[in-house]
């Protein structure tokens, strides 16, 4: 036991609680160097530093699964921050992201007393292929993929979906799942009967572009609505609300959708 010392006195000379030494202990990355019969823990003066050095780590958002790791194969030190690195990047980029979208939220709140602030244009005819669904808004996505699929020939292509419903069906609604023509496309053959197409004239529509998460659309239509309500622009019903997802990426912070709401 000579030159080592007890749980509670590394507390004290590491600044910290006995508890805190005990929990690290129990989590692996701090282990005594012998327990004696009364089941006391003993450490080395050495070890003060490597407490620091887990101190260090945990504050920079490194988690004690992979300090364990580096602790016990002794592994790079630069490697291990490289990689944290780039994870607090993207952090930074995506806080900056969403600062951006509330405080664009608050302004528009503040002049249009709704989130958003949508502009009305008249859109020209749409020529798309399209299949049917009947489905929940959550498997758009999935939707959208399946007709993509249906393609042996095409690229980039631009998806959309046409609610036939009108009024917010989350469950399940009635959709044209579509994309938009392109020269190059080519149906597969065991496809033709199922892919359709179309030429849609949706005309005068409030429209409001989401940069973000798809899985916020439905607020968006509610705070269109909401909009349109407020200045007395009066929606049309004979022709179908519609959405535009002109980029989709696995970076929300590059996705962007354009919802429509033909009005008069």
């Amino acid at each position: 036991m000579k030159n080592l010392i007890t749980s509670g006195e590394l507390a004290k000379l590491a600044n910290t609680t006995k508890r805190t030494i005990l929990f690290y202990d129990k989590k692996g990355v701090l282990k005594p160097k012998q327990i004696n019969d009364q089941n006391y823990r003993f450490y080395s003066q050495d070890q003060i530093l490597d407490y620091q050095k887990i101190l260090l780590l945990t504050t920079l958002g490194i988690s004690l699964g992979e300090i364990k790791k580096y602790l016990d194969k002794k592994g790079n030190i630069s490697q291990l921050f490289n990689d944290k690195k780039e994870l607090i990047e993207k952090e930074i980029k995506l806080q900056k992201f969403n600062l951006n979208n509330l405080n664009s939220y608050q302004t528009n709140i503040k002049n249009n007393k709704t989130m958003i602030d949508p502009k009305i244009k008249t859109i020209k005819n749409l020529e798309i292929y399209y299949i049917e669904k009947l489905g929940s808004y959550s498997k758009i996505g999935q939707f959208c993929q399946e007709l993509i699929e249906m393609f042996d020939r095409g690229n980039n292509f631009t998806t959309l979906a046409i609610f036939k419903d009108q009024g917010y069906r989350p469950q399940k609604s009635q959709m044209r799942i579509g994309v938009i023509k392109k020269k190059e496309m080519r149906i597969k053959k065991e496809c033709i009967d199922v892919v359709k197409s179309l030429i849609f004239n949706p005309g005068k529509c409030l429209t409001y572009t989401h940069n973000g998460s798809g899985n916020l659309l439905s607020i968006f239509w509610k705070e269109l609505e909401r909009y349109a309500r407020l200045n007395k622009i009066k929606i049309r019903k004979d022709t179908p609300d519609f959405e535009i997802y002109r980029q989709v990426n696995l970076d929300t912070t590059k996705q962007f959708f354009e919802i429509y709401l033909p009005v008069e």
